[in-house]
């Protein structure tokens, strides 16, 4: 039998994984004492497996992650705040089906923006897509929005993925303006997908940074409530010199 047009075909109709599997079965004779059924459900099973992997790994591209962190590296600690219960519960992402959010807080340094990745970095393995920016560029990209007439388009990229995490928030004060387009971003995220926000500043001091009260009051009504928090604590691990991950937690800012 020539297999050859067949495997130009599959090329054609883009089943990469299926072609590769009946290459396989045609070259090693171990296939031959199977069924006609068996072998096709391997080809099958291959495929899917081989279209997962593509997907997954362009989950994990788009999600721009700054930190290429795993849930695995990361050793907890009950003195960073940070304890093996907690981590394992949310390494499973039931709160992403959930749709909850997640603020960590803590100074810099000390693991927000490490644990932040490996956290949505497994969200990506289990099928859910991910985005990451840091606070300073989404306002950047609101602004340019706002002058070129993309703004509609910035926001609905933003509250599409499953996982937002706006990384370095409230370092300093909001302004109005900043205000109505993330009053924008997180009601449209509301119920429909998690934030997760990293912060050297305390939940407590977030109100005040924001000059229009009424709308801090919507914006964090949205952010906080039902929310996971996580406060890590300890030196930072940039400025002792410390590895990436030590013996209580990862590192990050």
């Amino acid at each position: 039998m020539l297999m050859t047009p067949t495997l130009d075909k599959l090329h054609v109709l883009k089943l990469h994984g299926m072609r590769k599997a009946l290459e396989e079965q045609t070259l090693s004779n171990i296939y031959e004492e199977m069924s006609f059924a068996d072998r096709v459900t391997l080809l099958v099973e291959r495929e899917a497996q081989e279209r997962e992997n593509r997907n997954m790994a362009t989950r994990i591209s788009r999600a721009k992650f700054k930190e290429q962190a795993v849930v695995e590296n990361i050793k907890p600690g009950t003195s960073r705040g940070l304890d093996k219960t907690t981590l394992t519960t949310l390494a499973q992402c039931a709160w992403v089906k959930n749709k909850q959010n997640i603020i960590m807080t803590g100074a810099s340094g000390v693991g927000k923006t490490y644990l932040a990745s490996a956290l949505t970095h497994k969200a990506c393995l289990l099928g859910h897509a991910v985005l990451y920016a840091r606070a300073a560029e989404l306002n950047e990209q609101f602004r340019i929005g706002r002058a070129d007439g993309s703004f509609r388009k910035v926001l609905a990229r933003l509250i599409r993925p499953a996982v937002l995490i706006i990384d370095d928030w409230a370092l300093c004060a909001i302004g109005e303006i900043e205000q109505k387009d993330l009053f924008e971003l997180i009601e449209g995220r509301h119920q429909t997908g998690s934030t997760i926000l990293t912060s050297q500043t305390p939940v407590s001091a977030w109100h005040g940074l924001m000059e229009n009260p009424t709308l801090a009051d919507a914006i964090l009504d949205r952010l906080v409530h039902a929310s996971i928090r996580i406060e890590l604590k300890g030196e930072s691990m940039r400025r002792s010199g410390a590895a990436r991950v030590d013996t209580q937690a990862a590192t990050g800012s």
